[in-house]
């Protein structure tokens, strides 16, 4: 009984750590796409969302440092995202009550975008008297509930 036990655990556990290996193979290949879609512009970063999607919405957010260059480029990949995921821009966190929202994609899965910091700047223009204060954006994942899975999002930075 011991030894049926544990190798129904040792099934499972290579069962789980094959679907993980999936979707990790999905978002370096995500980023890997991103790093290509680059062209002539140098690559600066990456940074790899993992979520769970479930019976509920469910929120992530991502801060990225946008004052360090002037030409920055975001690049963003939901091919990993196996449900709909809604992209928002912002120009505070989220427990901020103030914060603008710069740039939205209804459901980024499955698809490829692109937004440079020029693009988010003459937007935050209509809203503040000097659009060069923007220091950081606020990248906040929006997962619909959906069946549960495991998915992410991949978003690339290049100059």
């Amino acid at each position: 009984m011991k030894t049926f036990l544990l190798v129904t655990i040792a099934f499972f556990l290579q069962v789980a750590a094959f679907g993980q290996d999936e979707l990790v193979n999905k978002m370096n290949e995500a980023k890997k796409t991103l790093k290509d879609d680059l062209g002539d512009l140098n690559y600066d970063g990456s940074k790899s969302t993992y979520f769970q999607v479930g019976d509920k919405l469910t929120f992530k957010e991502v801060e990225v440092a946008v004052f360090l260059r002037d030409n920055y480029h975001l690049l963003f990949n939901g091919h990993p995202a196996p449900s709909k995921v809604t992209l928002r821009i912002y120009d505070k966190p989220a427990e901020n009550p103030d914060r603008i929202m710069l740039y939205e994609v209804k459901n980024i899965s499955g698809k490829r975008k692109t937004i440079t910091v020029e693009e988010l700047k003459k937007l935050y223009a209509y809203y503040v008297e000097d659009p060069n204060t923007l220091r950081s954006v606020y990248i906040d994942y929006e997962i619909h509930k959906g069946k549960k899975a495991r998915g992410g999002i991949v978003l690339v930075l290049g100059y």
